[in-house]
């Protein structure tokens, strides 16, 4: 055995990572599973199927298997505080006080009620629905206190349907006519396990709930269904978008799901493109839309250019150079003239005049002579008068000074500033934007968005014209983006009318219709293309979860089990099935018990025929008595031989029996208590007596509780009647409390009430008589639901009978039989009165003392 623990604790280090945790918590929790253990094993379950689980997981240790091989030792003491449960409203407990513990009750009286509590709260196989009290309409709340011995500690528990299965009563074990149909009709698993298979079926038991668990959450993920239009799909788009994976990434569909203003304006074109009529005319007027908008874009970039930075830098530092060698012109002429007669003497007006002057001279009046002309002949080209030497002298430094490299730096300078503002472009005038604008498909922003471009550029150009410093600041240049819509729009349609052109070289639009449902088809994978993104995540979760899933497989762990099960269990129960049966008076059933099949760590048997058809159940073959036989003894097989001391719990388990059947039946059950605590649900008197009789033969601790039916509710437990008393007990209670009541009630209430409660003490007087005849009088060799006569040590005692003992009961049957029978109206046979009833129960009583004497 220890070398089956061994070498499965290896075998559960190969296992998955988180089944070795599920192992370990086995272990450490007892079997106590909690759904907090189930949600982290299937955390741990799903982040291993997708290698995402640490090294930190729990593992078993070497000699855990063996540890946990311990029996357990359970009593039921009492069962109390019943209520909302079927009909049941016991006021006092129902215990369990010996070994052997016989419910009697008659039908009605709660005791199949207390089977169904036992059933529900100890996870029976059978377990039915736990109804409350089906004919009143306001129902208590379900509850009762169970109160155990488990492994010599006493404790009570307090059940409600919230507790569900109580842990502490799962290893009760109950058999009934439900039990019965599942041991013979129905393949059945061994209740009863080593531990080590236990631990299997829990293994197993976990395996499916963390499997279910990931089941539901893998069915509760749904794929948004998206369906393409027919057209499309033989585009390459729905082509990719049918093959959608698990391995598709983000990157694909990113690529695939794309879509911009371009791919929009590209499929509106080829769509007109596609309407159009006249392909030929189309192309002019696109040509022709993009020559105007070509145009007004050049006329705007070409007016920026000019007043770009550079241009405005440049022309500003033209202005500055020629500002700075002006004045050094300015200040050596002041100084040249300094004292004339006239003002402005250098000047531009002066300038022009000295000019005009030079020509005259050079023309007319000294054209060999040059200029200015000083001898002393020479005349003033201007007032024609001689030239004093003062006046030769003024006009040769006139001359000088116009020569001089300043006055001509500053000429230059004014020269190229002027070109420079010269090459600045003229700005459209509002009439001549007007014109643009009626040629052109522009909105009124659009519009407003060139004005303001234009706007923009003459206040910059004035103020171009004041500044004469770089340090000040000109206005910014416009923002260029209504240039970029202009040219955008120039190559849309150029890019329009090349397509037009192509189209006319082709002689059938087929192509460009394939180019629409394609360039459609992305549209539509664009627009869906979040959920195509969720649904592709969706996917790979599946796929997790997939693997996940496949981790809880059981199939290793049936196999394992299977195998230990034939080494510890399966053998071993058949033989145990053939030594109950025997027992049990049924070795000539001709049936067997068969290991069917293991699945899902569950090993399974069933009953079958010997040689018998396939096709041919054995329910469909033996009788009700045989097959309750056969169920008794694959119930007493399957769970007799734990090591566990819990109680054995049966509900009529001779139903349907013969007296041959019964009586061994009775004798295996009596047997099982001498070991364990045995409890016994009934409602046949035979089956009370016979039970009885076997417990005192074997000396056995017992105890009869009767159950019966009061105003407040079912399932009462009191005082064991007459008959299941022993006659001198029952005798004893007659006389003490039975008569001293009623003795109570003549002189109080009267005689009509006295004869009510008189005749009940007469009618069990007469059962009494009828006991002590069998039990005392004839020595108990003969008893009515016996079927053996008992001689051994017994018939020698009928020896020692007498005519005066027979007459003695003779009278009193008589006598009492009376009261039994219905009465003449006219002549009612009296009820005796308490003296009379306390002589006979004395007498009686004085016999049976003196007869014991007598015989012994």
């Amino acid at each position: 055995m220890n070398n089956s623990y061994s070498e499965t604790e290896q075998w559960i280090g190969r296992r998955h990572r988180w089944l070795q945790d599920a192992a370990s918590r086995i272990i450490q929790n007892n079997n106590d599973f909690s759904q907090q253990d189930i949600i982290e094993l299937t955390d741990l379950c799903k982040a291993e199927a997708i290698n995402a689980i640490s090294n930190e997981f729990k593992k078993i240790e070497a000699n855990t298997l063996s540890a946990k091989n311990s029996s357990t030792q359970l009593r039921l003491i009492e069962i109390k505080n019943i209520q909302g449960i079927n009909a049941l409203g016991p006021r006092n407990p129902l215990t369990f006080n010996g070994s052997l513990s016989i419910v009697y009750g008659q039908n009605g009286s709660g005791k199949s009620s207390y089977v169904r509590l036992l059933k529900h709260i100890s996870g029976a196989k059978t377990a039915e629905k736990l109804l409350g009290n089906a004919f009143i309409d306001e129902q208590q709340p379900q509850q009762c206190i169970i109160s155990i011995d488990e492994n010599e500690e006493t404790r009570e528990i307090l059940w409600t349907p919230e507790t569900g299965t109580l842990n502490e009563l799962r290893p009760l074990q109950l058999y009934d006519t439900d039990y019965a149909n599942v041991y013979v009709n129905d393949e059945n698993e061994v209740t009863y396990e080593p531990w080590i298979l236990q631990f299997f079926s829990q293994l197993t038991n976990i395996c499916l709930r963390v499997g279910q668990a990931i089941k539901q959450e893998m069915e509760g993920i749904r794929l948004t269904v998206l369906s393409p239009s027919k057209e499309m799909s033989k585009s390459k788009s729905i082509l990719w978008f049918n093959e959608l994976n698990t391995s598709t990434s983000k990157e694909h569909i990113e690529s695939y799901c794309s879509w911009d203003e371009n791919d929009e304006n590209q499929l509106n074109i080829k769509r007109q493109q596609l309407a159009e009529k006249d392909p030929t005319e189309k192309i002019k007027q696109l040509r022709n839309t993009v020559t105007i908008y070509n145009d007004i874009h050049s006329l705007l970039k070409g007016v920026s250019a000019t007043l770009s930075k550079e241009k405005c830098e440049e022309i500003i530092k033209a202005k500055v150079d020629y500002i700075i060698k002006r004045k050094a012109t300015d200040d050596a002429a002041k100084k040249v003239f300094e004292g004339l007669p006239l003002d402005g003497v250098g000047t531009e007006s002066w300038k022009l005049l000295w000019e005009q002057a030079r020509r005259y001279s050079e023309q007319f009046a000294y054209p060999n002579e040059q200029f200015p002309f000083i001898t002393s002949e020479a005349n003033c080209v201007l007032c024609q008068q001689p030239l004093s030497s003062d006046a030769q002298k003024r006009l040769n430094n006139f001359e000088t000074f116009i020569k001089d490299s300043l006055s001509k730096q500053a000429k230059s300078a004014e020269e190229h500033l002027n070109n420079l503002l010269d090459s600045l472009k003229d700005i459209p005038s509002e009439s001549e934007l007007a014109l643009h604008f009626r040629l052109m498909d522009l909105t009124s922003e659009e519009q407003n968005q060139i004005i303001n471009f234009v706007n923009i550029l003459e206040k910059r150009k004035e103020s171009l014209k004041e500044i004469t410093s770089l340090d000040h600041k000109l206005p910014p240049l416009p923002s260029e983006e209504i240039l970029i819509a202009l040219n955008e729009v120039a190559a849309s349609n150029m890019q329009q009318a090349l397509s037009y052109e192509s189209l006319v070289e082709l002689d059938n639009k087929d192509e460009l219709r394939d180019e629409i449902l394609e360039l459609e088809a992305q549209k539509w994978l664009h627009q869906n293309k979040f959920v195509i993104s969720e649904n592709v995540d969706k996917m790979k979760k599946i796929s997790e979860l997939k693997n996940a899933y496949s981790l809880t497989n059981t199939q290793a762990l049936s196999t394992k089990k299977s195998s230990l099960s034939d080494e510890l269990i399966t053998s071993e129960y058949i033989k145990r099935f053939e030594r109950e049966l025997k027992e049990l008076g049924g070795s000539r059933i001709n049936v067997k018990l068969v290991k069917t099949r293991a699945t899902k760590g569950q090993i399974y048997h069933q009953v079958q025929l010997k040689n018998g058809l396939k096709n041919v159940t054995t329910s469909e073959v033996l009788s009700e008595g045989e097959l309750r036989l056969v169920s008794l003894a694959g119930f007493i097989a399957d769970v007799e031989s734990s090591s566990d001391n819990v109680p054995f719990i049966f509900d009529d388990p001779i139903s349907s029996l013969d007296q041959l059947f019964e009586e061994a039946t009775i004798k295996r059950i009596a047997r099982l208590s001498l070991n364990r605590q045995v409890i016994v649900f009934t409602h046949r008197l035979s089956f009370l007596t016979l039970l009885q009789e076997a417990a005192k033969d074997m000396g056995l601790d017992y105890d009869v509780t009767w159950l019966r039916t009061e105003s407040w509710g079912a399932g009462e437990p009191g005082e064991v009647p007459i008959f299941g008393k022993k006659p001198i007990s029952a005798l004893n209670q007659l006389l003490n409390e039975r008569l001293s009541r009623a003795r109570k009630i003549l002189q109080e209430q009267g005689k009509a009430e006295y004869d009510l409660f008189a005749k009940g003490i007469c009618s069990e007087f007469r059962i009494l008589l009828e006991r002590l005849i069998e039990n005392d009088l004839l020595a108990d060799v003969v008893q009515r639901f016996r079927r053996s006569i008992t001689t051994q040590g017994k018939i020698h005692k009928l020896a020692k009978i007498s005519i005066d003992d027979c007459k003695i009961f003779e009278e009193l049957l008589t006598k009492y039989s009376k009261y039994e029978h219905s009465q003449s109206y006219e002549t009612p046979t009296p009820l005796p009165e308490p003296d009379e009833l306390k002589e006979d129960m004395e007498s009686i009583k004085n016999w049976v003392t003196e007869f014991n004497k007598r015989r012994n």
